[in-house]
């Protein structure tokens, strides 16, 4: 079953002439394609090919997407459209959650810078205190009789 070194033929291999045949013709076929398909006239041609069949399938398209729609509105599934939507609005609300986040440590921050000052520096003078007290009005409760 082992090949000869003359010209590779082996007498006792029978399908040794036919893999042989079989390979030569696999090698030309592979050229020639390769030299068929790497010109521009054949792009041109499949191009123009796939043209036509998209602006042939886009009716047909459109049809089985509005038999989809109305399959899957009777089956109470979200159709495409509605999914999409729906994604769309989560993204929205999560970037408003990320800016009110950023936001709310930005007053943390305030917040602490405030309550780290010192506590003399925020305290009012004793003047404008009395004048605070005196331009409010007095509540007083109201007798009941019971």
């Amino acid at each position: 079953m082992s090949q000869n070194a003359t010209d590779g033929f082996d007498p006792n291999d029978p399908f040794g002439t036919w893999r042989t045949i079989r390979d030569a013709n696999l090698d030309a076929w592979a050229k020639g394609m390769t030299s068929l398909v790497n010109t521009e006239v054949f792009a041109k041609a499949i191009g123009l090919q796939l043209d036509s069949l998209l602006a042939a399938s886009a009716p047909v398209q459109s049809v089985v997407q509005q038999y989809m729609e109305t399959y899957l509105a009777q089956v109470n599934m979200p159709s495409r459209g509605e999914v999409v939507n729906l994604a769309q609005r989560l993204t929205n609300i999560e970037l408003r959650l990320d800016d009110m986040q950023a936001q709310l440590d930005e007053l943390l921050t305030a917040i602490r810078a405030v309550a780290a000052a010192p506590v003399a520096a925020t305290t009012v003078p004793e003047a404008a205190n009395d004048e605070a007290k005196s331009a409010a009005p007095r509540r007083t409760r109201k007798a009941t009789n019971e």
